[in-house]
């Protein structure tokens, strides 16, 4: 096609995916470093411990998953608004009464660590709730949420859900 009948489309079209096979942004926000080829490695283990659960029991417990996380979401968005009932309702969403809500059979599939950990993340929850009155001083709040959210890292480097075979 020649030069002068390239559109704005083409251009954009052709300058996008010349971008995109050349310069990706590193971690740190770069863009001056060409991307190289990585081959797959051949072998890539999980070496984390399995919990198996049917399918059902892993959709309910990654549901209260989800939840931990918009809780995580809530809480930060009402501390930067400034708005303690927000961080008080979101942080109660992930009280221990959650984890007392999975059904029992989901529960005795849970090594103890594993429930300890989970525990000690609702718990963190809960005094988040409490807390959240002295919006006017954020860091109590903020140790619970780091001490929350390192349960999740912890628990999510540490187990995996696996189905039955």
């Amino acid at each position: 096609m020649p030069l002068a009948k390239l559109s704005s489309v083409h251009i954009l079209l052709f300058s996008t995916s010349t971008f995109a096979q050349g310069m990706m942004p590193k971690a740190t926000g770069g863009m001056d470093k060409q991307m190289t080829f990585k081959p797959m490695p051949e072998k890539v283990e999980d070496g984390r411990e399995i919990i198996t659960l049917t399918e059902a029991e892993k959709a309910i417990v990654m549901e209260q998953m989800r939840q931990m996380l918009s809780s995580v979401q809530g809480i930060t968005d009402g501390l930067a608004q400034g708005d303690s009932q927000a961080v008080l309702e979101s942080a109660s969403l992930s009280s221990p009464s959650m984890m007392q809500d999975l059904p029992s059979q989901i529960r005795m599939k849970f090594p103890e660590p594993f429930s300890q950990m989970g525990m000690a993340t609702h718990m963190a929850f809960a005094q988040i709730s409490k807390e959240a009155k002295d919006i006017k001083n954020p860091v109590p709040i903020l140790k619970q949420l780091s001490e929350a959210i390192q349960n999740c890292d912890a628990c999510h480097a540490t187990y995996r859900f696996v189905l039955p075979k």
